[in-house]
């Protein structure tokens, strides 16, 4: 992705005659009143912006990053936004090829605001003095004019570079930017955007971005049924979604609402929704208890379920044998789905770590072990050492010691994480 000198400066933004007639034009606006202002030279387009946000945000020396989503806000917002479902291909499409140029992604909802921003730390902490971090809002108004806010209320590409952008803080940096629309609607649902130096807008990242963009529309596709305009947690079609990776088993119904489940319930439907052509009252026995159970006890746990989910549209268990129906996908399968396509990023969002913990259901047991080992095998052979330090810091995996090995073998000299994996390896003996 990187470009030579010779490229980089035969891009109009970039040239210095360019710049300087910008920076003039843009060291004026603080003190200008009229409605409307000019500037000889300046693109129509940054002019248009500019005096939008002149009429808004009045001096550009005062605009300032605001935060639209806490952390802890964050993680939700970002499992429920479409690109969490097609992260492998931003992966491996943008983000990954982008770092290696030293240049950071942002992904953005349809308002502007950064739900991801990936590349190399140091990068990133530069970024962080702007105020260019997840949960910030860089709308054209909030931000003014920069890449992110034109290009979706321009709907198209757009490269801001240097003193186009209205804030005085970012005059430093260069920014592409491109929207990502439904696959049906045409409708806005987010946007991808390039940020750095002169690479940032260089004559190749606007086609880097623009197919990127006919991508995701490509991958999303498959998220969306003719019927409905919004975005299926199974990935094929409305249901319900069961999360048990982790430690908070839940159940979501196809209109968002949600159940927490108690560990039986969860292990329950966990076992007949991977098992689609049912299980008998027996079979529900053999793989709930090692020792003891009983059909009785099984259909008293069965009758206390049904009473739970009742008001969840069609899901519902019926009996001989038992069976869940009304559509119902869960973070189990879509592990196992992303793996079987090789997505190992997607895999790894979607796993929290081993399925119902507290569990001792001999057939929940072989569901988990399954799903750690499958976890675990494609990270050791395609994971990126990032992915593997992720991983790593799993409550089950933090002990591994063949994980952090790799860490050490694949992470660069530079890399913080690498004094950490020698840490850890040392408290376990190595």
């Amino acid at each position: 992705m990187g470009v030579g000198s010779s490229a980089m400066h035969s891009t109009p933004l970039l040239r210095d005659d360019y710049q300087r007639i910008v920076r003039r034009a843009h060291d004026n606006l603080a003190s200008l009143s009229a409605p409307e202002i000019s500037g000889p030279g300046v693109r129509p387009a940054v002019l248009e912006s500019w005096n939008r946000s002149l009429g808004r945000l009045r001096d550009p020396a005062g605009v300032r990053v605001r935060m639209a989503y806490e952390a802890d806000q964050l993680a939700e917002v970002r499992r429920r936004h479409p690109f969490h479902s097609i992260m492998g291909l931003l992966r491996s499409h943008l983000i990954e090829p982008a770092k290696q140029a030293g240049l950071l992604v942002a992904l953005g909802d349809e308002q502007g605001r950064l739900l991801w921003v990936e590349g190399e730390r140091a990068v990133r902490n530069r970024a962080e003095s702007m105020g260019f971090v997840p949960g910030t809002d860089w709308s054209e108004d909030v931000m003014g004019t920069s890449a992110p806010g034109l290009a979706l209320r321009s709907r198209s590409a757009v490269q801001i570079s240097q003193a186009e952008h209205f804030s005085a803080e970012v005059h430093s940096w260069s920014c592409s930017a491109v929207p990502v629309t439904h696959p049906l609607t045409g409708q806005v649902l987010g946007i991808i955007d390039v940020t750095g130096g002169d690479d940032a807008v260089s004559s190749i990242v606007l086609p880097l971005l623009n197919s990127t963009a006919q991508a995701a529309g490509a991958g999303l596709s498959k998220l969306y049924t003719p019927e409905s305009d919004a975005p299926s947690p199974a990935g094929i079609g409305q249901g319900a979604y069961l999360e048990v990776t982790g430690t908070n088993p839940r159940l979501t119904a196809a209109d968002g609402s949600r159940i927490k489940l108690s560990g039986r319930h969860a292990e329950i439907v966990l076992l007949l929704q991977r098992n689609p052509g049912g299980i008998s009252g027996a079979g529900l026995v053999e793989r709930l208890w090692s020792l003891g159970g009983s059909e009785v006890t099984v259909r008293a746990e069965i009758a206390r379920l049904r009473r739970t989910i009742d008001h969840l549209g069609d899901l519902r268990v019926d009996a001989r044998p038992y069976v869940l129906l009304g559509g119902i996908d869960s973070d189990v399968e879509r592990v196992h789905r992303a793996l079987d396509q090789g997505d190992v990023e997607t895999a790894l969002s979607l796993y929290q770590g081993q399925v119902l913990p507290g569990s001792d259901a001999p057939g929940v047991r072989e569901i988990g072990a399954e799903l750690e080992a499958l976890m675990r095998e494609n990270l050791l052979q395609n994971g990126t050492w990032q992915q593997l330090w992720r991983y790593g810091g799993l409550v089950d995996a933090r002990d591994d010691a063949e994980v952090l090995m790799s860490v050490l073998r694949l992470a660069p000299p530079e890399a913080p994480e690498r004094n950490a994996a020698v840490v850890r390896l040392e408290a376990l003996g190595y």
